[in-house]
């Protein structure tokens, strides 16, 4: 016989999982060992005969051969069966659990950190396809969502979330799980909450605020997740602990709202488990005293400081004077994406505009009018040093969605609603907070992996930039596609470096460590290139900001931070940066989703207008998708059509466009790119009209070892000479490719008239080869450039001009005149052996000797 059987204090997730188990194991019987809650009576007053449960009394173990253990993994807890179950190594038991677990799990075992026992069995239910009843599938929920405090406990996983929905798939009713649900603490539960609200008080480590609350009692009393929720509300702690000693145990509850401590890996040192935001541990035969002194003390080894106004505030940054223009104003509001701007004189903060304000005053004609007349005087500042969430509080208090920060009564940056917002939801943090070194460890580590499985000469040019870094003494970044191949695992050659300072006084303190270089710099850009001997380059600039005049302009460049830096970069993928200081060398700094969208495996532009800025972004996400096999983001499609129907294309320079193409044309995967061009419209906006591209697999079988000039000529095959002229208008190519162009059109033109073999030799031997080999794959020409090269290859000539001389014949061009004759008598057979060769050569000597 099996039986089911739970924790004597049966909660609703304990019953949910008890019947849960039942569908699992059809045969086995439910098992009542314990007094289950004062709700969970409730409801059984109403549900038990649709339960059929049995006393522990009533069973005989020597009946039982197999137990299935849910919502705990402890025999000791389930009350009158489990000791004795424990003792009779016959019986085979078999887990479901969520609650932590230090052990090593064996087979018949799963536990695992979700936020209530039944979603591990609805899950293992939806895998079979088994059916759930009504009422099932609502009891069930009704486990579920208690545990998780209708899924708002941190606890919560998104595996609880599927859970619930698939139950309301099966019928589960909202109604009856509300009613079940909408209920207070027990008399017990609010006796213990006030017991922990008394005791609780916020405590600080190294700046970091955690609330700590303690009781002990003597009876067990359940719902410590629901305590840990109603404390968290009523104190509003960012990480907070509940200690909890009875039965002889002491229950460690921790709960963090995501911007405060990681609470898992402090309660593992108590043998429990958990998640960042929620785990929770359960100590035998322990003082509350001591257990509250342990925790302290690992508290304070692991905090780190909060995150501070400096951590998240831009800068530089951009001002006006109070006698700037308003419509320069809102040139510059456009430009920077900002919505405001802070007024300073000699460098003093003395106002600050909005763009709500400048909208209004120029919708009165006030476009030439000064700033002072319209900033506001009375500004709200923060110190740099300042913990985050004033500002959070600020920008409520005072409604506004920007505060400059002052640090010694100079303005050193600004902080908007985005940047408050990026910290609450937990995405896009700046990687120079302590906190976000803390959560990328294991990846910085992953990465320390990756760059040692570099080539050594690469190695010791990051070495070399690291200990120029430290010279210099400022933060230095690889950025862009090194990173993006490095976290893929993909071979590359692209090296950019990025210094916040001076691009180019930091290049010439790396030449003295790589003296093999030749650098050239550019000073309106702030960028550098050193050269080496072998023509591999890196390239160096400064952090800077780019805006565009106008679509497909060249950008005007202005320093700035890092994260602005990253921001004017084509795609997320491309936006990630690689910290070579000593003290963070591998760090990744990744503001705007790339590491996700790589694992993902999307392309994703930064920002809206990202196409209009730069139409060659168009082509690079193509070029991107097709190489690495990623998708668009939809919202990255959408904006490529609009951009492609707009017209952007036609502001892009025909020397930039032709710089995007070829180096398609040099992918391995440029016939599916080309197909791209032409399927999304965006080679008939840039050439005016549908062109007779092919790109078709089957055109060209062993295409990756053509030279991008084969590659280029083949695809140009199935347009006329009017479709190839369009194409040599909109597009500059190198000589050698124009030429062989130029070649191909006029051969194929030759090839449509009615040609002797001999003439055709003629132009085949004068024609590049590539030419040829483009022609011999069309259908259309195939066989006759393939029997006037088989000919050619027949011809064992050996005649020349020294035996021409011989036979009496002068120096001079008839030499050339007889040789191609006797070539034209071996391609049209009336020469077959070396003796005919002579014979006829001998009469054209003597032919022409006469004529002499």
């Amino acid at each position: 016989m099996d039986i089911i059987l739970a924790h004597r204090q049966i909660d609703f997730d304990a019953l949910a999982s008890m019947v849960a188990a039942q569908k699992i194991y059809p045969n086995s019987v439910l098992v009542m060992d314990g007094k289950p809650n004062v709700f969970v009576q409730d409801f059984l007053a109403l549900s038990r005969d649709l339960l059929r449960f049995r006393r522990a009394q009533d069973i005989d173990l020597e009946e039982v051969s197999r137990v299935i253990l849910v919502d705990t993994h402890e025999l000791r807890r389930v009350g009158f069966l489990g000791e004795k179950v424990a003792r009779l190594p016959g019986i085979e038991v078999e887990i479901y659990d969520h609650h932590p677990y230090a052990g090593t799990l064996k087979e018949g075992m799963v536990i695992e950190p979700v936020g209530a026992c039944a979603t591990l069995l609805v899950e293992k239910i939806a895998g079979m396809g088994l059916p759930l009843s009504s009422f099932e599938a609502t009891l069930i929920a009704i486990g579920i969502y208690d545990d998780t405090g209708s899924l708002l406990f941190d606890s919560t996983t998104v595996r609880d979330v599927h859970a619930v929905a698939y139950l309301l798939e099966q019928g589960a009713n909202l109604g009856v799980i509300s009613n079940n649900l909408r209920r207070p603490l027990t008399e017990e539960q609010k006796d213990l909450l006030q017991q922990l609200l008394d005791s609780g008080q916020t405590e600080f480590f190294d700046g970091l605020p955690v609330y700590i609350s303690y009781a002990e009692i003597k009876d067990y009393v359940g719902g410590l997740a629901l305590l840990a929720h109603r404390v968290g509300e009523l104190e509003g702690a960012d990480t907070w602990f509940l200690l909890v000693r009875m039965e002889n145990r002491v229950y460690i509850v921790g709960r963090s709202r995501g911007r405060g401590l990681p609470v898992n890996g402090l309660v593992q040192l108590f043998g429990g488990a958990g998640h960042e935001r929620a785990a929770s541990a359960t100590i035998k035969d322990a003082k509350l005293s001591d257990i509250l002194k342990q925790l302290r003390s690992a508290i304070k080894s692991r905090a780190k400081r909060p995150h501070l106004v400096r951590d998240i505030m831009s800068y530089p940054v951009k001002t006006v004077s109070p006698e700037t223009k308003l419509g320069e104003v809102e040139q510059i509001l456009l430009r920077y994406g900002h919505t405001g701007v802070p007024v300073t004189e000699d460098k003093n903060l003395v106002g600050i505009i909005s763009r709500r304000d400048v909208d209004k005053a120029i919708k009165h004609g006030l476009k030439h009018a000064p700033v002072k007349g319209f900033m506001t005087t009375k500004v709200s500042t923060i110190e740099a040093d300042v913990p985050w969430d004033e500002v959070h509080r600020l920008m409520v208090q005072h409604d506004i969605g920007r505060l400059p920060v002052v640090e010694d009564g100079n303005l050193v940056g600004i902080v908007s609603r985005s940047d408050v917002l990026r910290l609450v939801h937990g995405t896009s943090i700046p990687i120079e907070t302590q906190l976000a070194r803390e959560r990328s460890a294991a990846m910085r580590q992953d990465i320390l992996d990756l760059l040692e499985c570099l080539p050594k000469e690469t190695q010791n040019l990051l070495e070399a930039v690291k200990d120029t870094a430290e010279e210099e003494e400022c933060s230095v970044y690889v950025v862009g596609g090194f990173v993006r191949d490095l976290l893929l695992s993909v071979p590359t050659q692209d090296l950019d470096f990025v210094v916040e300072g001076s691009g180019g006084q930091f290049a010439q303190a790396l030449m003295r460590r790589i003296p093999n270089g030749k650098l050239t710099q550019h000073i309106k850009f702030g960028t550098a290139q050193i050269v080496f001997p072998d023509g591999s380059h890196v390239d160096i600039a400064s952090t800077r900001w780019e805006h565009y005049s106008f679509p497909g302009a060249l950008p005007q460049v202005e320093e700035s931070c890092l994260r602005d830096d990253l921001f004017r970069r084509d795609f997320t993928i491309n936006s990630m940066a690689i910290c070579l200081n000593t003290d963070r060398y591998g760090e990744l700094v990744d503001y705007y989703g790339g590491k996700q969208d790589l694992q993902q495996r999307k392309i994703r532009f930064l920002h809206n207008i990202s196409f209009i800025d730069d139409p060659t972004r168009m082509l690079r996400a193509i070029r991107f998708a097709e190489r690495y096999q990623f998708d668009f983001a939809k919202e990255t499609l959408d904006a490529l059509h609009t951009a492609i129907e707009t017209g952007v294309l036609s502001k892009l320079s025909v020397e930039r466009f032709t710089e995007e193409i070829l180096l398609i044309y040099k992918e391995a995967n440029y016939l599916t790119m080309g197909q791209l061009l032409v399927n999304s419209g965006l080679f008939k906006a840039w050439f005016g009209k549908d062109l007779a591209w092919n790109f078709n697999l089957e055109d060209a079988v062993g295409s990756a070892e053509w030279s991008l000039n084969l590659r280029w000529l083949i695809s140009l095959a199935k347009m006329d000479s009017l479709e190839i002229d369009i194409v040599l208008e909109r597009v500059i190519l190198n000589k050698s490719l124009r030429d062989e162009t130029i070649a191909y059109v006029q051969l194929r033109e030759s090839l449509q008239k009615p040609l002797t073999i001999s003439e055709m030799d003629h132009l085949l031997n004068k024609a590049p080869k590539r030419v040829v080999t483009t022609l011999a794959r069309d259908g259309r020409y195939n066989k006759r450039i393939t029997e006037c090269l088989e000919a050619g290859q027949r011809i064992n000539m050996a005649l020349d001009g020294k035996t021409l001389i011989q036979m009496g014949l002068k120096q001079g061009p008839e030499i050339g005149e007889i040789l191609a004759q006797v070539r034209m008598a071996w391609l049209e057979g009336r020469i077959s052996t070396a003796e005919e060769e002579q014979g006829i050569a001998r009469q054209l000597v003597n032919a022409q000797v006469k004529r002499r």
